[in-house]
């Protein structure tokens, strides 16, 4: 698949890679129509998005919920925490503490002490599978490494961020997701990665913002203004041709790796965003039906920064919408722009799968 000249593909077969295990760690959600009657959310802009619910952490740090994600998954891939050696912690926001590794902390918390390579990935909301990507390269190119952990974990709070009225068309959830990812075997595939990136699209998110010497904690996060800056002087039209352009890129890279195609995949793992959004860059973008996305479940639980779409493969196995022989597609974007997708192939329906919920017990903190 060819690139165009603003557009870069980057793509690997992944050949004996496995998805072994997912853990999800949800807070308690909030009915849309609760914050609309609170005064929190725009009744025109719930009529809009069609959301339904969207998780809201309390005392619940993103740390904490991406050790418990992670311990999830790490027990049931059946690998050891010695079999880690790599972990990629993915995220959009405040993780608790300025000047500290996210990462380094879910590895000694969920994997114990022994030697790993640990780092953070900002990505945007692309992170998670951006993690994906970057842990599919290192177990293929490196010997003697069997399996690597990608946690995401997200945290929205005022008065930095305002949930309900910092975007458009979205509104974040709070909440964890991990990954195991095993070079030996697991209940699913990886048949093949692309990320594609249009930075030319990177002013949408940053607007007519100048870069500040420090962050306001005073000064709320307002991408909405932002957004409507950048859509001032770039037609809404010209931003969702360039973007369905490098989604459709991406997408066809990765299935033609895979040996697919597009109606050979039984489930889309999108982000979840709001329905208007959904429809415009999803659904028109690659002609495919509302049935075969996560939308029913991501409008039950919010945009979950970069966890979306682990979460969404990790739903599809828990209740039963993917069986042996499935393709998923997981589709990933981040602001910037970028695009990743990994085609994953279902070998079978793990005990973990048969109709058993995401975990929703409060996490436990760690002792320093």
């Amino acid at each position: 698949m060819n690139a165009s000249h603003d557009e870069k593909e980057y793509a690997v077969k992944t050949g004996g890679l496995y998805i072994a295990g997912i853990g999800t760690y949800l807070p308690q959600a909030t009915k849309v129509e609760q914050a609309v009657a609170d005064g929190r959310y725009d009744p025109e802009e719930a009529e809009d998005t069609q959301l339904e619910s969207v998780c809201e952490a309390t005392d619940e740090t993103p740390p904490d919920m991406a050790v418990s994600a992670a311990r999830s998954a790490l027990e049931r891939s059946g690998h050891r925490p010695a079999d880690i050696s790599l972990i990629l912690h993915a995220s959009v926001y405040f993780q608790g503490l300025e000047l500290y590794s996210t990462a380094s902390y879910i590895h000694r918390a969920a994997l114990g002490a022994h030697s790993a390579l640990a780092f953070e990935v900002k990505h945007a909301s692309n992170g998670g599978m951006t993690s994906l990507d970057v842990a599919a390269r290192y177990l293929a190119g490196e010997s003697g490494h069997s399996a690597a952990l990608v946690t995401t974990a997200d945290k929205c709070c005022l008065p930095v961020i305002d949930r309900w009225n910092c975007d458009i068309g979205i509104v974040p959830g709070d909440g964890a997701t991990a990954m195991v990812l095993s070079g030996t075997s697991g209940f699913a595939r990886v048949l093949s990665t692309s990320t594609v990136s249009d930075p030319t699209l990177e002013r949408l998110h940053r607007g007519d913002q100048p870069f500040a010497p420090y962050s306001d904690p005073s000064t709320p996060v307002d991408l909405r203004s932002r957004k409507l800056q950048y859509l001032g002087d770039v037609e809404l039209d010209e931003f969702t041709r360039r973007f369905r352009a490098g989604l459709k890129n991406c997408v066809d890279t990765a299935l033609a790796d895979a040996g697919i195609g597009l109606l050979d995949v039984t489930r889309f793992a999108l982000p979840h965003s709001g329905r208007v959004v959904l429809q415009r860059e999803y659904l028109r973008g690659l002609d495919i039906d509302e049935a075969r996305t996560t939308w029913s479940w991501g409008r039950t639980v919010g945009h979950l920064g970069a966890g979306d779409q682990i979460s969404g493969l990790g739903h599809l196995m828990e209740t039963g919408a993917l069986n042996p022989g499935d393709h998923c597609l997981m589709m990933g974007v981040g602001a910037g722009f970028t695009w990743t997708c990994a085609v994953v192939r279902i070998l079978e329906r793990p005990s973990w799968a048969a109709g058993c919920p995401p975990e929703r017990s409060r996490p436990r903190p760690e002792d320093s």
